[in-house]
């Protein structure tokens, strides 16, 4: 058995002053060359023929449809019917696995093949006699026979049973494709309507906005100083977030209202003692009770504790 030397890439792990990084290298590894298939040859060579005979039967036909037709426009006309043959054959080709697909082309293309042969008998009887237009017609009707030929040996004979499962296997095949491309439009078409959707969305809230103006929340979203009179409370809960007891944890609520444990913590972290703190909030809170300040005063002031020491 003969052996092939192949050259081949790998990542190696390389380092210097003590960084690594992994750098190509070559290698060479042996694999054995495999005989070669005279069928595969066999075949590639019949195919190269009867292409070639292909060739000058489209090359006259083109002619004697040309001349026929008075030259010029009549060469467009014979390109036309020798490509029409040609296209019919690579659908012969390329439907080979599928019987129902592959019957219709081997048909239609005998059509082609006819009017080009008719052409050539033609053209060869008005110039040079009977015989040279029998020999020319059998020219495009030889091809047409030899790829016949050829693709009846490409063709794989098949039972009733492998045919049918075959046949399922391709339209399951061809179901995931259209079920593909439905997908693909059906996102296209969803990611269309919300991009649509947010953007009336935007226009609705900024409508909103303009229009609420005279609503104390809106103030401190327009200008804070327009709502502080008739808020002032409101207005500093807003501008100030209420820190969070502990990393990940919901933030505890207080007892007597978010208003006075807000207010204890602005003037704990002040500096101000218990007793500073309680005066100011009831300077500022002129309603509320005096032991549930004082209460919610200590309850801060604990917490701060805590969590400095923490």
């Amino acid at each position: 058995m003969k052996f092939l030397e192949e050259v081949r890439t790998r990542l190696v792990d390389r380092t210097i002053d003590g960084t690594t990084h992994q750098v190509p290298e070559p290698y060479t590894v042996r694999t054995p060359k495999l005989p070669m298939d005279k069928d595969r040859a066999a075949l590639i060579g019949v195919s190269g023929l009867v292409l070639a005979l292909t060739l000058v039967a489209i090359v006259w036909s083109t002619h004697s449809i040309g001349t026929l037709l008075g030259g010029g426009v009549g060469y467009a006309a014979g390109v036309v019917i020798d490509v029409a043959w040609l296209a019919v054959l690579l659908l012969e080709w390329m439907a080979r696995f599928d019987p129902v697909k592959h019957e219709f082309p081997r048909k239609v293309g005998w059509g082609p093949a006819l009017v080009a042969a008719g052409a050539i008998f033609l053209e060869g009887q008005l110039a040079g006699g009977w015989q040279m237009a029998l020999v020319g017609a059998a020219v495009s009707i030889v091809a047409k026979v030899l790829w016949w030929a050829v693709f009846k040996h490409i063709d794989k004979d098949l039972s009733p049973a492998d045919a049918a499962w075959v046949a399922a296997e391709m339209s399951k095949a061809n179901a995931k494709l259209a079920i593909a491309i439905a997908g693909a439009r059906r996102q296209a078409a969803k990611a269309e309507v919300t991009a649509r959707l947010e953007l009336l969305a935007a226009e609705r809230d900024l409508g909103e906005l303009a229009g609420l103006d005279h609503f104390p929340g809106a103030g401190n979203v327009i200008k804070a100083e327009q709502v502080r009179e008739h808020a002032p409370n409101f207005v500093d809960v807003m501008n100030e977030v209420q820190p969070l007891n502990r990393a990940n944890t919901v933030r505890e609520q207080a007892e007597q209202g978010p208003n006075i444990a807000h207010l204890a913590r602005v003037e704990l972290k002040a500096g101000a003692s218990r007793e500073e703190a309680v005066e100011a909030i009831l300077a500022r809170l002129p309603d509320a009770k005096q032991s549930s300040v004082e209460a919610t005063v200590r309850r801060e002031r604990s917490k701060l504790d805590r969590a400095a020491y923490r």
